[in-house]
């Protein structure tokens, strides 16, 4: 496979531990295992955020000579694009979530059994109601609360990736017309203004699937493309504004997560940071990238999609089926983690690696087809 021109291995590792961050978070959650950070799934979603947030700036500053940015025939290719990139594997892991979900929620009730603080409505994951499936097809859930969190998939995140999508072509609008500082700041005070104005709507909510909750966490990905491209670290200095807009939305459940996504947010500039001088501080980087860029790494970013779909389904019916001796569940937290961990990781990088191949890079490549993008131009996919 060709990488881009402008293709940064470093971005590769960061999604595939990014997805191991939520797989193994989850596993911590529901083994009642409370290891530091890790217990914590949702940092690894922010962590996706901030990469989908620095990809699409990126992506779409270094089209734009060939795909202007007030084209409309570019915010279809570029929806397009998106499209066929998310939308094939979700549909398959979508029905299969749908058709197996009683099942999926009397696991979920198993565990619940040993450990009641791990509880949630289980019935969600057997909705099969007609707005429930059309909510899902069309991804309009993640604005609808009763249905933004309705199958055993982490999809909320889905919907508001898409929901990012939508909106990602008219942001690149507004900054064309304020420039890039001025429009972050408006969008992150318009988050906070919409909090304030509808807490009953946002509070709602049980994920934080509508677009507005985790709208400043993706602007400041995109300002640390900015501040990357243009060797500004003042837009980094924007960019950590986002964890402080979050905490005020009382998104930020704390201060160790709110001094987290601020290191999330250094961090991830200071892995990509390419100065002509090389000092102390970027030394500091130099073992992380040499980890990031392994092929391990890689392997782990390829099919860091597929993991993140599809890790509640392997893990939630593997404990559910533990917890029935009564032996598991007296275990010590850190053996019981360790046990599903070492069931459940082989057995979900294998099915990923074969939903990776079979259906995630052809449905790349029939969006490729659709929008006419030459076969002589291959390109690694990591947006």
């Amino acid at each position: 496979m060709v990488q881009s021109k402008n293709w940064t291995p470093e971005l590769e590792g960061l999604r595939g531990f990014a997805s191991l961050w939520v797989l193994l978070g989850h596993i911590c959650l529901l083994t009642q295992c409370r290891i530091p950070l890790l217990y914590d799934p949702g940092m690894g979603v922010d962590l996706f955020i901030l990469l989908s947030g620095y990809l699409m700036a990126k992506n779409y500053q270094d089209r734009a000579e060939r795909e202007p940015w007030n084209s409309v025939n570019t915010w279809r290719m570029f929806w397009l694009r998106r499209f066929f990139r998310i939308a094939p594997l979700y549909y398959l892991l979508l029905f299969v979530a749908l058709l197996f979900g009683a099942w999926f929620g009397e696991m979920r009730d198993m565990i619940a059994s040993a450990w009641p603080t791990t509880a949630t409505l289980s019935s969600r994951y057997a909705d099969h109601s007609l707005m429930n499936i059309l909510s899902h097809l069309t991804f309009v859930f993640g604005f609808i609360p009763e249905y933004s969190y309705r199958t055993v998939l982490p999809d909320w995140s889905i919907g508001l990736e898409m929901q990012y999508y939508l909106i990602f072509p008219f942001i690149m609008l507004i900054i064309m017309r304020f420039g890039f500082a001025i429009s972050a700041v408006m969008l992150m005070l318009l988050c906070l203004a919409a909090r304030w104005l509808l807490p009953d709507y946002f509070n709602a909510f049980p994920m934080p699937s509508m677009i507005l909750i985790k709208l400043p966490m993706f602007i400041a990905g995109m300002l640390i493309s900015q501040a990357i491209r243009h060797g500004q670290i003042r837009y980094m200095g924007l960019a950590l504004l986002a964890p402080v807009v979050a905490w005020q939305m009382r998104i930020a459940e704390n201060h160790l997560r709110l001094i987290m996504e601020c290191l999330l947010i250094a961090g991830m500039t200071g892995l990509l940071w390419r100065p002509k001088k090389r000092t102390r501080l970027t030394e500091l980087f130099t073992y992380p990238r040499h980890i990031l860029t392994r092929p391990v790494s890689l392997f782990l970013g390829d099919v860091s999609y597929s993991v993140y779909l599809l890790h509640l389904m392997i893990v939630i019916p593997v404990i559910g089926l533990l917890v029935q001796y009564t032996a598991f569940s007296h275990l010590p937290s850190f053996v019981r983690f360790m046990a599903v961990t070492c069931i459940c990781m082989p057995v979900t990088y294998l099915i990923a690696c074969g939903l990776y191949h079979k259906v995630e890079k052809p449905g790349i490549a029939l969006g490729k087809r659709v929008t006419g993008v030459p076969a002589a131009q291959p390109q690694r996919e990591i947006s």
